[in-house]
């Protein structure tokens, strides 16, 4: 879904990411990456096969959109380093012409020179990207300049439909509101922050390779 912020066009893709077509830029939040791996060393029965999943995901986007650049709005990497990082440096090593840029996120505790070795940029929060503030943590709406739009994770913000039989399904979301975008965690081990309907706030789900506006 195509959506138009301060005169800019930005896709709302159903991969759980913003899609900036005009410079070939994607935002992606709360990857996560290495959970999976920190979940199985504490003896829980994690399938292994998430972290690859999860790169063969990054690599569709990169081919499907041409991009030439990737925005982390913060937690890409989980928790100390484990073999999935390694993963993830082969992955990168693939995409050498592309630009990788971190807006450093709570779990993002990874020493720098490991980022380094990795080619990834790594900036503080918030982040100036023309009229756009990116940052791992919503920033507070009075804090956001006129003229000015902040787009952000952290939240994992998610939603609920619920049917006349009481049955109900949940789903991740795009939390747009008056000057801030949320996005949805892209990692699929992640969980979900349901989101309560305010009229301020529009709440675009994804659901089955689409997104739509439910609010």
């Amino acid at each position: 879904m195509e959506i138009e912020i301060l005169e800019e066009k930005l896709f709302l893709a159903y991969e759980k990411c913003l899609i900036w077509q005009r410079y070939h830029i994607a935002f992606i939040a709360d990857i996560h990456l290495g959970k999976s791996t920190h979940f199985r060393k504490a003896g829980l029965a994690v399938p292994s096969a998430i972290i690859h999943a999860e790169i063969n995901r990054l690599k569709e986007l990169i081919s499907k959109y041409s991009l030439e650049k990737i925005y982390f709005l913060g937690d890409l990497f989980h928790s100390h380093h484990n073999i999935e990082w390694d993963y993830f440096n082969i992955f990168r090593r693939s995409f050498q012409s592309i630009e990788f840029i971190l807006v450093r996120g709570n779990h993002d505790i990874l020493p720098k020179k490991q980022y380094l070795q990795t080619k990834i940029k790594v900036v503080a929060e918030p982040y100036k990207l023309n009229s756009f503030y990116l940052s791992h943590h919503p920033m507070s709406l009075n804090k956001i300049p006129e003229n000015f739009f902040n787009i952000c994770g952290h939240i994992h913000p998610g939603g609920v439909i619920k049917g006349k039989a009481k049955e109900s399904m949940k789903f991740p979301c795009f939390l747009v509101k008056s000057q801030q975008m949320i996005l949805p965690a892209f990692g699929s081990f992640t969980g979900l922050a349901i989101q309560a309907d305010k009229k301020k706030e529009s709440i675009f789900a994804v659901l089955n390779k689409k997104v739509v506006k439910i609010h």
